[in-house]
């Protein structure tokens, strides 16, 4: 059985006016939502798309989960979002990228990750940091065609560009991958706004160093800011760990009470009770020694 522990951290950066981000994080379900800052009400957007998911999702257990169903739920949340906007003309053009994972298989120690957009999720595992998921965007294609370094892409003027959203069109294509899960796992899932202000080994140097899922979200929002802060940053650190089927069928649910202390009896109580023993005891002789002197 594969158990997550996380942590979610998001600010709104040290430029922007508003959060554009939106994040969904319980014990399934991982992602993050980044509101597209150059189009009307993208915090709107953000949030229909985490909520979506998780309506969507709240299912799992029920029925057989797979990398189309994940994709199914993010169309879904596209469809969603397109007919808010298209209902509310002060939302029109407004959309989202997201990118996260949902524990869909905890026994078999599956996962899936689904991607929309330049917002990333890595994998931290055996001490490596790999980027999982690929960016949809302007940048990445030249990356692709060798035009210019990723180190360059996280400076580019048109870093910006996205060429995939959610909520733009009627339909969306959506990216997954298959993972399978070890024990020790360690995701990050980010907004651009911590990829954008820090580069790998930045984010490298943060993980080497936190205690635990939410020190790290909150050391990478915070490096985010120190590096500029030019975006809202919004970072979800999601950890597994194996535990066999037996201990994990027999865990608690809830937190374990303490078993209640007997309560000792008082002092007086043990006196008073001694000296009925005391009495008794006289009682009892007085009883036999006249019995003897009349025999």
């Amino acid at each position: 059985m594969m158990r997550a522990v996380s942590g979610a951290a998001t600010d709104v950066g040290r430029v922007r006016l508003g959060n554009e981000d939106s994040y969904l994080c319980t014990d399934r379900l991982f992602f993050v939502a980044d509101g597209m800052g150059g189009h009307s009400a993208g915090e709107v957007a953000s949030a229909i798309a985490v909520s979506t998911l998780s309506t969507a999702l709240a299912d799992l257990d029920s029925v057989a989960s797979d990398a189309k169903r994940v994709a199914d739920a993010v169309r879904a949340a596209n469809s969603a979002i397109f007919d808010e906007a298209a209902q509310d003309s002060r939302k029109a053009g407004m959309g989202t990228t997201l990118t996260g994972l949902a524990l869909t298989d905890p026994t078999g120690h599956r996962a899936v990750v689904a991607n929309v957009g330049d917002s990333r999720t890595y994998l931290w595992r055996h001490g490596e940091l790999r980027q999982v998921t690929k960016d949809h965007s302007h940048v990445q294609s030249l990356v692709d065609r060798g035009a210019i370094t990723r180190a360059e892409a996280r400076v580019h003027f048109q870093r910006n560009i996205v060429l995939r959203a959610m909520g733009i069109d009627t339909s969306v294509d959506v990216d997954t991958f298959d993972i399978d899960l070890e024990d020790d796992d360690r995701f990050i899932i980010c907004s651009d706004g911590l990829v954008d202000e820090a580069d790998d080994d930045e984010i490298e140097g943060q993980i080497r160093q936190a205690t635990d899922p939410q020190d790290l979200a909150d050391r990478l929002v915070a490096l985010a800011n120190t590096n500029g802060g030019r975006d809202n940053t919004t970072v979800v650190v999601v950890d597994f760990t194996a535990a066999s089927v037996a201990t994990a069928s027999h865990a608690p649910t809830v937190a374990i009470e303490r078993p209640v202390e007997m309560a000792r009896p008082s002092k007086w109580l043990a006196v008073a009770a001694y000296g009925s023993w005391l009495v008794s005891a006289a009682i009892i002789i007085t009883v036999v020694v006249s019995a003897i002197t009349s025999g």
